[in-house]
């Protein structure tokens, strides 16, 4: 009897495998192939990318060829969304997408730091396409769309297409009638070429744009003037264009808007591609200006203005005038009274002897015909540049200072100076006479 309740029961367990079994093997079937090629601009294999799926601790790195090969579920009713990283920087995703079952094979292109630096400096351009649409989807046929400061522009056709060469250095500008312009690089194009880049414009609020006022806009605290001194202090001279010593003007036109603010600014007259970048660079960072005014009330305006690059030159510096100079001693210059001279020696010489003198008559005559002889302290003292305050004389006289010619022969010849008198201290004072 158990033996035939155990027969029983075999067919329930049976059902119960294949009730339990279903769903695993159905979630194992499930599971959609993933196959996504990165790729460079240049089309070269991106090998330093770095998949990983939110929410899920699965990693995935492209290969020697850029690809990235996985399974996952992307049947349940959540969808996991997928980002991915450059390995120098595994903080910051570089994009980032749903796993769609649909769009399980794609392409990619991603251009790390290094790539873009390369592309800047080489100037590399890239054929781009992409859709210009308003925000009903509605394509916009002619829009002008302009590569900034290269002069490339092209227009769009009648579902709103367009193609044209950018690059990395330059922003890419689209107008359109009606429309608020947009600014845009050159990286959401690339990023995936199975679909074109759609760009979409929106319609101007703020009604008409008019291009002449009553009065007119106006750069705040001094107008054209303050405008000129604003460029002196923001323009950035382009360092290459500085050393190929390139001036001139770039005219941009931007619409000043009822508050003040610079939208849309574009090139109207190209001069460089660096000199057209640095132009537009510092019309976007002006402050806001007075806004146009129509009959009293403030209106959006266009307004024109020059750009000017100069090259900077020193101004020659003033030559210096020699300044007369100034006698520091301040002595006066009396005229000199004439000397008459015999011969050379006595032009030379620098005494004159007295004729009383004590030295005898040979000794006298070769010292007057010596011009090394100096004269006495006392004859000195009739020198121009000598003269000095009178000093008031002490009670007792020190002994005079001689030439030492002077000094030895008073002392070949035995002459000795006086002994100064000493005033006597108790004089007695002598009465007057009656």
């Amino acid at each position: 009897m158990n033996q035939d309740k155990r027969f029983q029961l075999l067919p329930f367990l049976a059902l119960c495998l294949i009730f339990i079994g279903t769903p695993w093997l159905y979630a194992q079937n499930a599971k959609t192939n993933f196959r996504f090629t990165i790729l460079k601009s240049t089309c070269e294999p991106q090998t330093e990318v770095l998949l990983k799926i939110n929410g899920r601790s699965n990693e995935y790195r492209t290969d020697k060829e850029g690809v990235i090969v996985f399974d996952f579920d992307a049947s349940s009713s959540y969808t996991y969304t997928a980002s991915l990283y450059f390995l120098s920087d595994l903080q910051k995703s570089v994009l980032s997408f749903p796993l769609e079952k649909e769009k399980n094979i794609r392409t990619f292109y991603l251009d790390s730091p290094e790539d873009i630096a390369v592309f800047k400096q080489q100037n590399q351009t890239f054929s781009i396409e992409g859709f210009v649409k308003d925000e009903k989807d509605n394509p916009i046929t002619g829009a002008i769309i302009s590569i900034q400061g290269t002069g490339r522009k092209t227009v769009s056709d009648e579902i709103g297409s367009f193609q044209i060469e950018a690059d990395y250095n330059h922003p890419i500008a689209i107008r359109a009638e009606g429309m608020e312009n947009r600014l845009l690089n050159i990286t959401p194009f690339l990023k995936e070429t199975n679909d074109p880049y759609t760009v979409y414009m929106k319609e101007k609020s703020a009604g008409r744009v008019y291009s002449v006022v009553s009065q007119m806009p106006e750069f705040p605290r001094g107008g054209m003037k303050a405008f000129v001194n604003y460029l002196k202090r923001n323009l950035v001279y382009p360092p290459q264009a500085l050393r190929d010593s390139i001036e001139g003007v770039v005219a941009v036109q931007f619409v000043v808007e009822t508050n003040g603010e610079i939208t849309s600014p574009v090139i109207v007259r190209h001069l460089e591609a660096s000199m057209d970048t640095a132009a537009l660079t510092a019309i976007r960072n002006m402050p806001r200006w007075i806004p146009g005014k129509e009959n009293g009330r403030a209106v959006r305006c266009k307004y024109s203005v020059p750009v000017q690059f100069k090259i900077p030159r020193k101004a020659p510096e003033p030559k210096e005038t020699p300044r007369p100079q100034k006698d520091t001693l301040n002595h006066t210059v009396l005229p000199q009274p004439p000397v008459l001279l015999q011969d050379s020696l006595k032009k030379d010489s620098l005494l004159h002897l007295q004729t009383d003198s004590i030295l005898p008559p040979a000794l006298l005559q070769k010292t007057a015909n010596d011009s090394l002889i100096v004269a006495p302290a006392d004859t000195l003292q009739k020198d121009s540049t000598q003269i000095q305050a009178p000093v008031e004389q002490p009670a007792t006289q020190a002994p005079k200072k001689r030439n030492f010619l002077v000094r030895f022969f008073r002392w070949l010849f035995g002459i000795k100076d006086k002994e100064p008198v000493a005033p006597a201290e108790n004089a007695a004072t002598v009465p007057a006479e009656n």
